[in-house]
């Protein structure tokens, strides 16, 4: 039982220069529709330069909010760190650039006022004001959303940590985050894995939406998709090679060279740098938004092959 006073949920935030996003994030929390002290903000500086962690110390509100300080590690340890230093007996991860609705703290606590040892994944949608390039316009087309989602016994591919509570206590005997992901992707699906395979059950909520306000560049999606091709390597050697993940992470050996001509060896590429160049003076967002996927995913074989090349 918890001790008077400590909240039940420990909201973990790891940033990095997040000075454009980070406040409205916190604010977002502050306006949260549960009662005071049932939750508190743990925010993990992971090395900032820009100040944007400090002008937050001591901020007001109904939920207390709390600086971690430690040298650049990652976001795998940075969450691992806010999560020792919480006090919640649930978890919940969101990311700097993540905008709570009000009612999102509470549809995660739903979930586990009924019963321990359980993830949940909320809802997750760009927030409207960061479609202000071409780029993120044509990469963040309005589409249906086909991908099936269980509310209960939620697969673990379709876990993202921006928006993810968890049992303290499952958390910890998972081991928490692999901090061996230095950079960027797989480390909240390869948690789930472990998670689902500790007997933890995953459930998706809707009710606990959040907006994503990034605005990016395609030289910084690609370096990201870069990052996430060598991490998929990791994690698939790192799980014995099973065929499943690997087929889900698209790296199979008997796809790589398929994927090789496709997207490393240019006989692909270098006919589309015409067609996008085409695309943006017209303004063809549905064609550019091809093209720029598949740059996305030849920067993404780039990593795996990187990842290959040094094994």
């Amino acid at each position: 039982m918890q001790g008077t006073g400590t909240p039940r949920v420990s909201v973990v935030i790891p940033a990095r220069n997040a000075g454009a996003t980070l406040r409205r994030a916190v604010l977002a929390l502050q306006a949260q529709d549960v009662a005071p002290g049932a939750f508190e903000v743990v925010i993990v500086d992971d090395g900032s330069t820009d100040g944007s962690c400090d002008a937050l110390e001591g901020l007001g509100g109904p939920a207390p909010v709390r600086i971690v300080r430690q040298p650049p590690q990652g976001r795998a340890a940075a969450r691992n760190r806010g999560a020792r230093d919480a006090r919640g007996s649930v978890l919940l991860f969101l990311d700097a650039d993540i905008w709570a609705a009000p009612g999102l703290v509470a549809a995660h606590l739903a979930h586990h006022s009924g019963r321990p040892g359980l993830g949940v994944q909320g809802r997750l949608v760009t927030h409207p004001d960061s479609l202000v390039t071409f780029f993120m316009r044509a990469t963040h087309r309005v589409a249906l959303d086909i991908t099936r989602r269980r509310r209960e016994g939620l697969s673990p591919y379709h876990v993202i940590t921006r928006n993810f509570s968890v049992d303290a206590a499952a958390f910890h005997r998972a081991g928490g985050f692999d901090e061996g992901f230095r950079g960027y992707g797989w480390e909240d699906i390869e948690l789930a894995y472990r998670l689902t395979r500790d007997g933890v059950v995953l459930r998706y909520e809707p009710a606990a939406l959040a907006h994503h306000h990034h605005v990016q560049t395609l030289d910084d999606l690609r370096e990201k998709m870069r990052q996430a091709g060598e991490g998929a390597v990791y994690f698939w050697r790192k799980h014995g090679r099973p065929w499943r993940l690997g087929l889900f992470l698209e790296i199979l050996p008997g796809l790589l060279p398929v994927k090789w001509l496709v997207y490393r060896s240019g006989v692909v590429t270098v006919p589309l740098m015409p067609v996008l160049r085409l695309a943006e003076r017209l303004g063809l967002l549905a064609v550019a938004g091809e093209v720029y996927n598949h740059l996305l995913w030849r920067a993404y074989y780039e990593g795996v092959f990187a990842a290959w090349k040094r094994a």
